[in-house]
């Protein structure tokens, strides 16, 4: 079993692991655009051809360079969102190494080519549900708590991906991921959708463009696409511009 701690040794003082924390927070999770027929708090009925539809954004505006801040890591999501135990957050993280080794090719244990590392998305980004449709969601959304497994590309020349993707090579910066969406509800308990890259994600000038699949003990399967585009002002606040929209099942049925 791989030992948490190794993470945790690896992890502090890592200017590589800011980097890579800078990357998440433009990159989980976004989406496409959102139907100008759907209202926040109408309580729409589902689409048609779908049994689940969900609209995520984050528009928080902070300062990327508070040294009185520290953003919560991996481990807290682990254990204080989720509430798992050591045993359980071991077999999550042996769920992701063989998750990236079956779809992507890559071990990611002791891998100088890679990056993999719990992780967290900052709560400034103020990452939200705004749309579940048949239910009545405030204006101010419900807060998604997000994290889970990353894996990063470190090497500057890029890697050349296996598995699913065989052959495929991927620059520099391109990451998977394998996590879990924790909405949280006021009154209700949290509703949990777990959700894994369904390909690499690439970083280009114009944002982040994913798509990952999700599965939902209350939803079913189903799927998550976006981008995402957040920018630093002259202000020198960083401007999350993230969108999000979920559908169960991925595809619509007849």
């Amino acid at each position: 079993m791989y030992r948490l701690n190794m993470f945790r040794t690896q992890l502090r003082g890592s200017t590589l692991r800011v980097a890579v924390q800078a990357t998440l927070a433009l990159i989980l999770l976004a989406g496409l655009a959102l139907p100008l027929s759907v209202s926040a708090q109408g309580g729409d009925e589902v689409p048609a051809g779908f049994d689940a539809f969900l609209v995520y954004m984050g528009n928080g505006i902070y300062d990327p360079n508070d040294a009185g801040y520290s953003a919560p890591d991996g481990m807290f999501f682990q254990q204080e969102i989720m509430g798992r135990s050591e045993a359980e957050i071991e077999q999550d993280q042996a769920n992701a190494v063989a998750f990236f080794s079956e779809r992507f090719g890559i071990d990611v244990i002791d891998n100088e080519d890679v990056m993999f590392m719990p992780f967290m998305f900052d709560p400034r980004n103020e990452y939200r549900v705004y749309v579940l449709a048949g239910r009545d969601v405030p204006p101010e959304g419900w807060v998604v708590r997000d994290g889970g497994w990353s894996v990063a590309v470190v090497n500057p020349d890029g890697i050349t991906l296996g598995g699913e993707y065989d052959g495929v090579h991927v620059p520099q910066g391109s990451m998977m991921v394998f996590g879990d969406y924790n909405i949280d509800v006021p009154g209700e308990d949290p509703i949990i959708i777990h959700y894994q890259s369904g390909g690499p994600i690439i970083p280009t000038d114009q944002g982040i463009a994913f798509h990952c699949e999700l599965i939902s003990e209350d939803f079913g399967r189903g799927l998550a696409q976006g981008i995402s585009a957040g920018t630093v002002h002259e202000d020198g606040l960083f401007h999350a511009n993230v969108r999000n929209v979920l559908t169960f099942p991925g595809l619509p049925t007849q």
